[in-house]
């Protein structure tokens, strides 16, 4: 028993960050977006695509996330393997099991993967067994609550290669906007320009990098930073545990974005 309280303690705690600088953005009011937010799973499994797995129920549960299906290469994503053994195998014993028995929702398992590079998230993981109506694992599980998010003016998964990997249960905003219009990750706009973000979670650290190198680091869910110089901008967002003076501890990823391109 103490070995497992020890490696529930570390489990939480693991792993940290120390952050020189913690900024400050004040969260203005900003213009309402007249684009749609939407959200894709990429290379669901089913008896369309492999051995086993009710197509019907996963539709109902692509359904109750406002999310269509879509095939990307695997080489272009990141799935279920690239977790690795060691943490799947934390994530059940730390995670999964102590909120299940505690009738809790356990948080999506690829909140342990790593943004980098930051890839979308395929939810490629295959059925075992299908009997009647019950697939194992089942499609809740093999989703949980992992999305890649993208805007459009109409929801096609098929036209759009710039895709926001998400793990959090309520979507996020993220978007630039000028007197130009509104730019999303993976676009091109002139500066001066206002990066806006948005998160629902708790507790949220959010790394703004400036070509590749950290630029400043937020504390808080909401940011409005003014964009100047010309450079590629790019978001990494976790979650943490607690924090102790600048250490943050038991980070899990939330999101991050291709570049934004300013110029």
């Amino acid at each position: 028993m103490s070995l497992y309280l020890v490696g529930f303690s570390l489990y939480y705690s693991l792993p940290y960050a120390y952050v020189d600088h913690v900024n400050y953005s004040i969260p203005s009011p900003v213009p309402i977006l007249f684009q749609r937010q939407c959200a894709c799973v990429i290379n669901p499994k089913s008896v369309y695509n492999s051995p086993l797995g009710n197509p019907r129920k996963l539709q109902e549960e692509l359904e109750k996330r406002g999310a269509l299906a879509c095939h990307m290469e695997e080489e272009k994503v990141k799935g279920y393997q690239d977790i690795g053994f060691s943490r799947w195998l934390l994530y059940f014993l730390f995670e999964y099991m102590p909120k299940k028995i505690l009738f809790e929702k356990p948080s999506d398992p690829y909140s342990l993967i790593s943004p980098n590079p930051c890839k979308p998230l395929a939810s490629n993981m295959p059925v075992f067994i299908s009997i009647w109506n019950s697939d194992i694992p089942s499609y809740s599980f093999i989703l949980a609550d992992r999305k890649n998010l993208y805007y459009a003016s109409t929801c096609n998964p098929q036209e759009t290669t710039n895709l926001i990997p998400f793990t959090g249960s309520k979507n996020p905003q993220i978007y630039v906007y000028s007197r130009a219009g509104f730019f999303f990750p993976g676009d091109q706009f002139k500066t001066p320009a206002v990066l806006s973000a948005n998160f629902y979670e708790k507790r949220v650290l959010i790394f703004l990098l400036r070509d590749g190198k950290v630029y400043k680091v937020f504390d808080q869910r909401s940011i409005r930073e003014n964009l100047r110089e010309s450079d590629e901008y790019t978001l990494k967002v976790y979650t943490y545990r607690f924090r102790f003076w600048r250490f943050y501890f038991g980070l899990r990823f939330l999101a991050c974005t291709p570049a934004f391109h300013a110029i």
